[in-house]
């Protein structure tokens, strides 16, 4: 059978032995999320169960069951001919992703400065630290830039803001990964880190709030402009 361009191997074999030993649903699904999220598996790129069931090495039916489960998490679209493709990037997309973020987020700031102890409080700070000493290798920064927002989210302890942050992390870590890349070599990533770091430290949870959304909607900006759309004018 002919290989197909849109769902290449990925660039080391361990996920792909995985999903042949353990040939479930459950492990289809996490390797092509993660090849969406990614770009190994490009927006608008056709995904068929004949070509994934051969190059995975399992059965057409956890293909099948994975990609109804990226279907309800609208990673993939049904195409009215059939099939399906991986769901576009849109700049539309991105700023409605992003403004439910930056509100989800805002939220769990302020929570997390009102819950905050010392050692919490350090702890973001080495964790910004760090991502300052990489700051120019994409894969650490997003990384730990994760990890970041994890802990601030553990801090919150708000199970319904994690939840909704959940059902739309598939989106947020596609265009995510766009803005990481505009901002590699830069500091902006790390000072705004910062700034919501200190903010906590602060104990100003309006601070706390405000710096967690500028930092996401800055975000937002810069994948937008990966996708190609013009910068906002300056003020005035």
């Amino acid at each position: 059978m002919p290989s197909a361009p849109t769902t290449s191997s990925p660039p080391r074999d361990e996920p792909l032995a995985a999903v042949r030993r353990q040939s479930g649903a459950r492990a289809v699904y996490d390797l092509l999320r993660a090849r969406i999220i990614d770009g190994t598996l490009a927006a608008d790129a056709r995904l068929t169960e004949p070509v994934l069931s051969s190059q995975l090495g399992v059965s057409r039916t956890p293909v099948r069951e994975a990609l109804r489960l990226l279907q309800a998490e609208a990673l993939v679209v049904e195409q009215p001919t059939g099939g399906v493709r991986v769901a576009p990037l849109a700049v539309t997309d991105l700023h409605r992703v992003y403004d439910v973020r930056a509100r989800l987020e805002g939220l769990l700031a302020r929570d997390a400065c009102e819950r905050a102890r010392p050692a919490d409080v350090q702890h973001l700070a080495r964790l910004v630290d760090l991502m300052d000493a990489v700051r120019d290798h994409e894969d650490e920064v997003l990384r730990i830039g994760a990890q970041f927002h994890g802990e601030i989210e553990s801090l919150a302890d708000n199970r319904w803001c994690s939840e909704l942050l959940r059902q739309i992390r598939g989106h947020v870590d596609r265009y995510r990964s766009l803005s990481a890349r505009e901002r590699v070599g830069t500091t902006d990533h790390v000072d705004e880190h910062r700034a919501v770091a200190r903010a906590i430290a602060s104990g100003d949870p309006d601070a706390a709030e405000r710096s967690m959304r500028e930092h996401i909607e800055r975000s937002a900006a810069m994948a937008a402009k990966a996708l190609g759309e013009a910068p906002p004018p300056p003020p005035g």
